[in-house]
């Protein structure tokens, strides 16, 4: 399981004090990066690239608002189900001791210039498979390392 720690910024709330939930879309994105970047399959969403991912699907659920100044960690697993990229996300609070949402994004490979859907290269594909899969989801009381 890959952790991402976030520390919320002022621009993330809303008006009402609380993350604006469109940002919870935004954390997760930079924690799938960071674990794409950690597994060295970066090169498969680089910009101008032969290749780029396109989302299919994304759910969010929201379990307790997160405020300005909140240390997060995102907890990630991710993939290869069929011929999409398939991640799950649990959103710790620090301040809250406890997740406050939940989240799930399914990715398919592009090539880039026509968009139309491409195989994961093998060897990239073979990485994806290999990741584990926790049976139980979100992890009992996470050990937050910081």
């Amino acid at each position: 399981m890959f952790q991402y720690d976030y520390r919320t910024q002022f621009f993330d709330t809303d008006a009402m004090g609380v993350v604006h939930h469109a940002n919870y879309v935004r954390i997760m994105e930079m924690a799938r990066v960071a674990w794409m970047r950690h597994l060295g399959v970066i090169a498969l969403h680089i910009p101008h690239g032969p290749m780029v991912l396109g989302v299919t699907n994304v759910e969010v659920e929201f379990r307790r608002p997160v405020k300005f100044d909140d240390a997060l960690s995102v907890f990630l697993e991710g993939r290869l189900n069929g011929a999409l990229l398939e991640l799950r996300y649990a959103i710790w609070c620090e301040r809250l001791q406890t997740y406050a949402s939940f989240g799930r994004t399914e990715l398919a490979l592009l090539k880039a210039d026509t968009l139309q859907p491409t195989r994961f290269p093998p060897p990239w594909r073979e990485m994806l498979r290999s990741q584990p899969w926790n049976s139980t989801w979100p992890p009992e009381a996470p050990q937050v390392s910081r």
